[in-house]
């Protein structure tokens, strides 16, 4: 293990912190929703690669299967969901959005949208390019499934 220095690890933890709430990560209800932060991204990621499969999005979100179960039921009941039969697997069931779950997630994707205007409202196009920037490389350099790519024996 790396060995670091604690003034980093204690900024690094201010940063996550920082980010979060301004973000409202923690907030009972994101953008105004009425849901979750991780129900939120489970209708955008569905709306990002529908038609998909529940593994597919305990995958991509890593989240415990049986609570994605529960948020699949929630939904479909909701009736944001639809789930039907793959017609390669019947063991399959594929996720949709309804046409109220498309409405929803196109008001997710605009609140979303909202929300980084007025984040970076106030800052010049130089600092906007500049936090762009500074963003894409902390993704670049935490991408675990990049770095394990690029690892070489």
């Amino acid at each position: 293990m790396v060995n670091i220095d604690a003034n980093i690890i204690a900024d690094m933890r201010r940063f996550n912190r920082f980010y979060t709430n301004l973000l409202g990560v923690l907030d009972r209800h994101v953008l105004d929703s009425g849901y979750s932060f991780t129900e939120a991204r489970v209708i955008i990621e569905i709306g990002l690669i529908e038609p998909c499969i529940a593994n597919t999005l305990v995958g991509s979100l890593q989240i415990d299967r049986s609570y994605m179960s529960r948020i699949i039921a929630k939904f479909c009941k909701e009736g944001f969901l639809v789930k039907e039969n793959s017609t390669l697997d019947n063991r399959t069931n594929l996720i949709r959005l309804t046409p109220r779950g498309k409405t929803f997630y196109n008001q997710l994707n605009e609140r979303s949208d909202e929300q980084i205007l007025r984040l970076v409202q106030g800052l010049s196009e130089e600092e906007i390019t500049e936090l762009h920037a500074s963003m894409l490389l902390i993704q670049k350099k935490l991408d675990i499934s990049e770095r394990i790519q690029n690892d070489t024996i």
